[in-house]
């Protein structure tokens, strides 16, 4: 109603000039008219002065009062035209104001309306309520308190843009809120500039809409996509380790490989191979990094008898692998004797057919080096590992078998050619 009272005002403002322009005009013919038949008069002396002036003013009284009359049909004309006009615009204005509210009140997003020197609030929609859970009358209140809105760790870059924006009239991020429930919602707010007939920005006006479940679908498909890179570069380094592990069946080249192939699944400081050498005693078959001085110190083959170490024992028995994260709070932690500064700790079992070839044990200085999922990935590798020991072991034996049954072989050909020339020098 203000607007339409304002625009009122002007109308009747912009009729005023054209109305006093055409009563000018009126009143400037007739007092020509009346100048001319004066001058008549004064020429023409066989009539009487007084009743011809008398004649003139009751024409020209006639004549006025047809004009007047014709002015005032015609600008009670005009005022009806102008309050039809009038009326038709409130209508439009009301209509297209109520059409607003309706829009405004039932979208999701947050339609927001801010003053752009201020940066107060100037409107806002309900969907404020229901995704913050704070009333709009607190906006009242507080004209920025939408500022407290916004999750603290975002709040300090969008204000900063939301000030820049000020100037260049355009706003568009993504940032987190937290409602009144203490709930973290994911929102996109864009805005665009309202601005005065100088081209000044005045307001700021835009929407806020929830993104919370897009956002999570992102972040999902992110984090799926990530496992399956994680998945495939894992599955490539398992391909290789064990290509890695067949191409060679002797037993040193198995062994390397088999530590090689770990360091580039697991991170560790140091790990040893300790294979089975009786029931419950293991030899030490590798380890790395390999110190020449301690080996040259303590010799090959160094052996331990499992039952001494608690843990090394539980795995041996029960074949499964485990991890400690920090030796130092592990009561049945037994350190070997050559890795006594361990802190973080694995060790898996090798076994194949149900029968167990020996461990894998690695270690870090650091604790909490090791997790559950370097657990899996060293179990993971132990499964081809013991498969390619029992292999080397199997060529080996082959070996060992061949060379026997060459030596035999050039042995029992040796005794035939003996017996021959024994047969060739009897006499007949």
């Amino acid at each position: 109603m203000e607007r339409v009272d304002r625009l009122r005002r002007k109308f009747v403002s912009s009729q005023s000039p054209e109305f006093g322009w055409r009563i000018s005009a009126t009143l400037f013919c007739l007092a020509l008219l009346i100048c001319l038949v004066a001058l008549l008069a004064a020429r023409l002396r066989n009539f009487d002065l007084s009743s011809l002036l008398l004649g003139i003013a009751l024409a020209t009284f006639s004549v006025v009062v047809a004009f007047l009359s014709r002015f005032l049909l015609e600008a009670r004309e005009q005022e009806r035209r102008a309050a039809r006009a009038l009326d038709d615009t409130e209508s439009s204005l009301l209509e297209s104001e109520e059409r607003f509210r309706q829009m405004a009140d039932n979208i999701q997003e947050i339609f927001w309306m801010i003053d752009a020197k201020t940066r107060k609030t100037l409107y806002v929609n309900p969907a404020y309520e229901t995704l913050t859970g704070y009333s709009r009358a607190s906006l009242k209140d507080n004209p920025l308190s939408y500022e407290e809105v916004i999750h603290p760790d975002d709040r300090i870059q969008i204000l900063l843009k939301l000030e820049a924006a000020t100037e260049t009239g355009k706003f568009d991020e993504r940032f987190r809120i937290v409602s009144a429930n203490g709930e973290s919602h994911w929102v996109w707010a864009r805005g665009f500039s309202v601005r005065d007939d100088k081209g000044k920005i005045r307001r700021l006006v835009g929407t806020v809409l929830d993104i919370t479940t897009q956002k999570l679908g992102e972040e999902e498909v992110a984090r799926n996509l990530s496992l399956a890179k994680s998945a495939w570069s894992e599955a490539d380094a398992i391909r290789k380790a064990t290509l890695a592990l067949t191409q060679d069946l002797r037993m040193d080249c198995v062994l390397d490989t088999l530590l090689h192939s770990l360091f580039e699944l697991v991170p560790y400081e140091s790990a040893q191979i300790l294979l089975v050498e009786s029931d419950a005693r293991l030899f030490l078959a590798r380890e790395a990094p390999q110190v020449e001085a301690a080996k040259a110190e303590i010799g090959y083959p160094l052996t331990f008898d499992a039952t001494e170490f608690p843990l090394v024992y539980r795995v041996l028995l029960g074949q499964g692998g485990l991890v400690v994260s920090d030796t130092k709070q592990e009561q049945d932690w037994r350190p070997l004797r050559s890795v006594s500064q361990w802190r973080s700790w694995i060790c898996v079992p090798l076994v194949v057919s149900h029968q167990t070839l020996g461990i894998l044990s690695v270690g870090h200085a650091v604790p909490e080096s090791f997790s559950e999922e370097h657990l899996r990935l060293t179990k993971l590798l132990a499964i081809p590992a013991a498969a390619a020991i029992q292999n080397a072991r199997l060529y080996e034996c082959a070996k060992i078998y061949g060379a026997e049954l060459d030596k035999r072989t050039s042995d029992l050909q040796k005794l035939q050619s003996a017996l021959q020339r024994l047969q060739s020098d009897q006499p007949s």
